[in-house]
């Protein structure tokens, strides 16, 4: 069962986006790289702080705080358009025809095609959830039996190498640590 997030501007959120059909989009680095340029731009332009984020062959999860006064359903929505906007743009300018086929195929009624499932968001309101999400992102790669967990560090479509060894991810993030003893 799915709840709609509520907001509280002193919430942090976990959030999931999955690509129609579990399509393994996400193993080639031109898909990827339009996630990572519009997380980077929602924090960059101040629409949201992300904390922590895993890209998947198939989904993706990130934990994030929206800027005031949007809401998480705003970051959502906006990230949702721009990324499905540029992944059909990018499977028409590479000729990916077995994407567009399952786009155009799920799509809704009006609609000549719909590339995410959807997108959940759950409130976090304790450290103990908090916590088990960073550790859900974290061991994702592990999860699926591409790394030991000492090696999840290494999968560079995530922040474990941030939390766990303080390098820099593939995209800046924000300090967790420092946001939760300065929340503003």
């Amino acid at each position: 069962m799915n709840f709609k997030p509520y907001h509280d501007s002193g919430h942090l959120f976990f959030v999931t986006g999955t690509i129609i059909q579990w399509l393994k989009l996400f193993n080639e680095k031109c898909y990827t790289d339009i996630i990572l340029q519009s997380l980077e731009w929602h924090r960059n332009n101040q629409k949201m702080k992300v904390f922590a984020f895993v890209i998947m062959a198939d989904h993706l999860h990130w934990i994030s705080h929206p800027t005031h006064p949007l809401t998480i359903s705003d970051n959502i929505q906006s990230f949702a358009s721009y990324t499905a906007h540029q992944i059909l743009r990018k499977a028409k300018a590479m000729g990916h025809e077995r994407y567009l086929s399952v786009f155009a195929e799920n799509a809704k009624p009006g609609k000549s095609h719909k590339i995410w499932i959807n997108f959940q968001a759950k409130n976090i309101v304790t450290e103990k959830f908090l916590s088990q999400k960073m550790e859900y992102i974290h061991n994702n790669p592990v999860e699926m039996g591409w790394y030991s967990p000492d090696d999840r560090s290494e999968y560079q479509y995530s922040t474990a190498c941030f939390y766990d060894l303080g390098k820099d991810p593939v995209i800046t993030v924000d300090d967790l640590f420092s946001f939760l003893v300065n929340p503003c």
